[in-house]
């Protein structure tokens, strides 16, 4: 496996380059005429470093001011400006740390002088990061709402048309403290059909979206029944607000593909299609590969997991990976990379997973033992005993998560 494992790093490479903040926002910013003098920069996300590092390069002695609420410790944020403020924010489930973000967020905007041009860099990861909280909910409220969405099975939209419901900020609420003469918003989405709305929960666009509150639990649906008032859709709060899609999940599937014809691969580009429960999307894949033609097939997107009481180690990428590798397993020619974009796939420290139909019995490990760790939402641990598990850089990219099969 070992020319075929190096092949779908150097595809996965070129697909993650293809999206880079810092790249990405570079390029946008370059392709604007003219950039106004004074310029501040709010960047906030998983990606919030490397998208501020782009700006940073390109506006030079433009850029008066800013603040960046990132998940990379607040070491990895040195390099910045002395002009930018730096807060760290609490990552998946929102913390103390968040609280302070959000009141760092509205007294820099708030602040900003009326002639200023605010650049606003949003990727995913910010619905935890930063928050702003109605009197009528506790920190405490907050993240047990936001413990039992990250084991609840519900897709990311989902999520955050209930998260909107909790906070003073999300859903477009953010746009009221927004006092400079234009604003500038490069987002990084993670989400399916790029919904502004929905990518960072949406701080500076309006939803008209209702949460689905028929099957969540009681105390849920009490918690988003009473919501602060939301700004309507096309209200004229958002007039100066100009947004753009700087990245996104197609790109990187294009690029891997293209890189793939140059390993000389027949590329098949299935797109952003990947979605729903885990296990029905691996035996429609399972299938599916059967009778595929041979080459590299690319799939991305976000399938969901439903969590145990006490899950062990691992994401939704490495869950992926070892469900299909166990489906998978004595069959010759297929090999597999399921990656999360960000470099970081749930509690593992790992981005994914490449496995053929031999790693699971090459490392002893017994159909047995593999769905035992499946049950117990511990993949990552068994998928690192078996030499599986992929690192990759976090922080430089997220727009959602990448599935790689080479047929031969």
């Amino acid at each position: 496996m070992t020319s075929i494992r190096s092949d779908l790093l150097a595809i996965i490479e070129s697909g993650l380059k293809r999206v880079d903040g810092s790249a990405c926002v570079a390029s946008a910013l370059g392709r604007r005429d003219v950039l106004p003098a004074n310029i501040g920069v709010v960047a906030i996300g998983k990606a919030a470093l490397a998208m501020a590092e782009g700006a940073v390069d390109v506006l030079q002695t433009k850029l008066v001011s800013g603040l960046v609420i990132s998940k990379e410790p607040i070491s990895a944020l040195n390099a910045l400006p002395h002009c930018i403020e730096r807060c760290v924010g609490g990552h998946p489930t929102p913390n103390q740390d968040s609280l302070v973000a959000g009141h760092a967020l509205l007294r820099y905007l708030d602040n900003c002088p009326l002639d200023m041009t605010l650049l606003f860099l949003l990727s995913g990861g910010a619905s935890a990061l930063v928050e702003v909280l109605p009197d009528s909910v506790s920190l405490e409220q907050l993240q047990r709402l936001n413990r039992w969405l990250l084991a609840s099975g519900l897709d990311i939209a989902q999520m955050n048309v209930i998260r909107q419901c909790v906070s003073r900020i999300k859903a477009g609420r953010l746009a009221s403290h927004m006092h400079t003469s234009a604003t500038i918003s490069l987002l990084m989405s993670d989400v399916m059909n790029n919904d502004e709305s929905i990518i960072g929960s949406g701080l500076l666009t309006a939803s008209s979206r209702a949460p689905v509150l028929s099957s969540v639990p009681e105390w849920v649906r009490k918690l988003c029944v009473d919501q602060p008032p939301r700004p309507d859709v096309g209200s004229d709060g958002f007039e100066g607000i100009h947004q753009e899609i700087v990245a996104d999940l197609g790109m990187a599937l294009n690029a891997m593909a293209l890189t793939a014809v140059d390993l000389a691969y027949v590329a098949h580009n299935h797109g952003t299609t990947m979605s729903g429960d885990v296990e029905t999307w691996v035996s429609y894949i399972a299938s599916y590969l059967i009778n595929a033609p041979v080459g590299v097939h690319l799939w991305g997107g976000e399938t969901t997991v439903q969590l145990p009481d006490k899950p062990g180690c691992g994401g939704r990428n490495t869950h992926l990976a070892l469900m299909l590798a166990q489906r998978l397993r004595g069959q010759a020619g297929l090999t597999l990379a399921m990656v999360a974009s960000d470099g970081d796939d749930g509690n593992s420290s790992y981005a994914g997973a490449i496995a053929d139909g031999d790693t699971l019995s090459k490392a002893g490990i017994t159909c047995e033992r593999a769905q035992q760790a499946l049950a117990t939402a511990d993949s990552a641990t068994l998928l690192q005993y078996a030499n599986a598990l992929l690192f990759l850089d976090k922080g430089r990219s997220n727009v959602a998560d990448i599935l790689l099969v080479v047929k031969q």
